[in-house]
């Protein structure tokens, strides 16, 4: 589904272009984390939940982003290619953060970023919602938040699940495969809420 501001995010991306191309990579690596950062730490929240690993994800994402940007092809979206660098980054602290707690499974998506609130949504629900996010493995989760959270369309979502400048052919694989997997993953989900909604608080 394509984003409401898509045509303002394509003159923005093609000014960071414009930059990179004159020299400017300062100011074109500047652009470019303020045309994107504010959501890549909503969904690096949204996948890490831990306020620590979070910073320490969008730090080095950001880094990476900056480094790598005179070097970007402009084969895919340059939405897509912050996606790759911030999924890579996202896995690389959770790896890390499960060797320091001896293989301790992390706990997603806890608090509500800047900006929003709980109140449209009721406090048991959005629990169940974490629990079940929780429990879903870190690939899932990442498909589930990229494409209910941060409206990705899954030629985007396929991008950032590949390495870097994937080709047209493989790019179009991969979403299939990860359109059939998003369905499945709702399916469980929904199921899981009906069968919660069902049994009710527990009696006393």
């Amino acid at each position: 589904m394509p984003r409401s501001d898509e045509p303002m995010a394509n003159e923005r991306e093609g000014q960071v272009h414009s930059l990179v191309l004159s020299g400017q990579a300062r100011e074109a690596a500047s652009l470019l984390v303020s045309l994107y950062g504010p959501e890549l730490q909503v969904f690096l929240h949204r996948v890490l939940g831990e306020v620590a690993l979070v910073d320490e994800a969008y730090s080095t994402t950001c880094e990476r982003l900056w480094r790598g940007l005179p070097g970007f092809r402009w084969e895919s979206s340059l939405r897509s290619w912050c996606y790759v660098i911030a999924r890579r980054e996202a896995s690389r602290c959770r790896t890390r953060a499960r060797a320091r707690n001896n293989e301790t499974t992390l706990s997603a998506a806890k608090g509500v970023p800047a900006g929003e609130t709980v109140s449209t949504v009721s406090t048991t629900r959005r629990a169940q919602l974490d629990s079940l996010r929780a429990a879903l493995s870190d690939e899932d989760r990442d498909l589930l938040v990229l494409r209910v959270e941060q409206d990705l369309t899954w030629k985007e979502i396929a991008s950032a699940f590949l390495e870097e400048d994937s080709d047209a052919e493989r790019v179009e694989r991969e979403s299939a495969r990860l359109r059939q997997r998003f369905r499945a993953i709702r399916a469980t989900v929904a199921a899981t809420m009906a069968s919660n909604k069902r049994s009710g608080p527990a009696k006393p």
